[in-house]
């Protein structure tokens, strides 16, 4: 009976250990989302959550080759598989977490384990607490320093970052799969101290990779602001040089009036149609409180009259806003910008763009519909540009304008239709 008693306690204390196991393999999982997005899809997800468990609790031991390359290839096979982003990006990101999990594995394996199991007979305990303290300190540190799972870094970058991934495994392969002394594994003695020094050698190079890469993110994102500030200045200049000449035209009416009378009746005739022609002279509608948008409504409305669009705009702004004029251009322009590209690529006859625009309780919204046949990709449209490296510049630009005061854009696809919607806080 007491036997009886004795093996149920063992069962549960199994089942309470797999189940503990299976615990830290998905705080290890977390750990992945962290630094990459994980793909839609049950089964993609449950494959990057075994190849995490077996990663974490895998043994590893000095000179024994069985272990470590089925493990290596199975966790870049999850993550491959299961995690969106480019491919330099998933393979760098799937090899500085291997390195770094085998080098905490070996550590234990190799000079810990020898200990616990002949100090004690519940050493499984103090096996899971490890490894479970390993991961937990990873992952804080990981969230607290991440960049984010849905950064991109140029192709040059990641490759950079992958040549600085490469050694650290590199160590570990030749560690595991060279190493010379046969008595560590049939005997379980220690590992020499050069090879405990060359195992923590890779894990301070994991945390080296991970500051290079939130350093290489911040350098990215720094140089992108600057390019969108430049892209938004000059969308700005544009439109000032509009209302300059608008300004110097009204200036030289009487100069223009006196030339008319001047010329015979066929001069007057051309020259007046070059003078309608001037895209200056076109009347600025007032579509609501503020010079700058008004502008740059009636430029678009212009640019949509002559490629057929049909444009409905519902702006209920009463007064100037408080916001820099070059956002507020860039704002309104790239978001009716995108509609006329997505409008412009289709046959039909439906070409429709529905703006609205309200500032009130100190918060400006902005949504514009507009038809959309194509999908969505990596939470934006498909580009019908050839220039696909600039693709979703203008989207970047009008979130980069949103979060600047505080705000945030939001992208969806519905019945047929592209929906952008973005609100700015008024600054205080």
């Amino acid at each position: 009976m007491e036997k009886c008693d004795k093996r149920g306690q063992i069962d549960m204390f199994r089942v309470f250990i797999l189940l503990a196991e299976l615990g830290v393999g998905v705080i290890f999982y977390a750990m992945v989302s962290c630094l990459i997005e994980i793909r839609k899809g049950w089964w993609r997800r449950l494959l990057l959550l075994v190849s995490c468990w077996l990663l974490v609790y895998m043994v590893i031991f000095m000179g024994d080759p069985d272990n470590f390359p089925p493990t290596l290839l199975f966790f870049l096979i999850g993550v491959w598989t299961a995690c969106r982003g480019s491919r330099l990006k998933r393979l760098t990101v799937g090899v500085m977490l291997a390195s770094v999990m085998f080098a905490l594995n070996a550590l234990f394996d190799n000079c810990v384990w020898y200990f616990l199991h002949n100090v004690t007979e519940e050493y499984a305990v103090y096996y899971f607490g490890y490894r479970a303290l390993a991961v937990i300190l990873l992952y804080m540190g990981v969230r607290h320093y991440r960049p984010g799972r849905d950064f991109e870094l140029s192709p040059p970058l990641w490759r950079l970052l992958l040549m600085l991934c490469i050694p650290p495994m590199g160590i570990m392969c030749a560690l595991i799969l060279l190493y010379q002394d046969q008595r560590m594994y049939i005997q379980r003695i220690n590992i020499d101290s050069m090879s405990i020094m060359l195992l923590l050698v890779v894990v301070v190079s994991f945390v080296g990779n991970l500051w290079a890469m939130l350093t290489l993110n911040r350098q990215q994102q720094l140089e992108r602001e600057n390019a969108l500030a430049q892209h938004n200045r000059k969308y700005y200049e544009a439109m000032e040089q509009q209302q300059f000449e608008i300004r110097r035209i009204r200036h030289d009416l009487a100069n223009h009036l006196q030339v008319l009378l001047s010329l015979s009746a066929e001069e007057k005739d051309s020259y007046i149609r070059k003078m309608i022609e001037n895209p200056a002279l076109e009347k600025v509608l007032s579509y609501s409180g503020d010079a700058t948008v008004n502008a740059v409504l009636t430029a678009k409305e212009s640019v949509m009259r002559q490629r057929g669009i049909s444009f409905y705009a519902k702006v209920d702004i009463p007064k100037q806003l408080p916001f820099e004029k070059p956002d507020l251009c860039a704002l309104f322009a790239n978001a009716l910008d995108n509609a006329i590209e997505a409008c412009a690529a289709l046959d039909s006859d439906g070409k429709r763009i529905d703006l609205c625009a309200r500032a009130a309780k100190g918060i400006l919204s902005v949504e514009v519909r507009n038809p959309f046949a194509g999908q969505l990709s990596g939470g934006l449209p498909e580009t019908t540009k050839q220039d696909s490296v600039n693709h979703g510049y203008g989207l970047r630009s009008i979130q980069e304008i949103a979060r600047k005061y505080g705000g945030d854009m939001e992208i969806r696809q519905e019945e047929g239709l592209f929906c952008l919607f973005c609100y700015v806080p008024e600054p205080v």
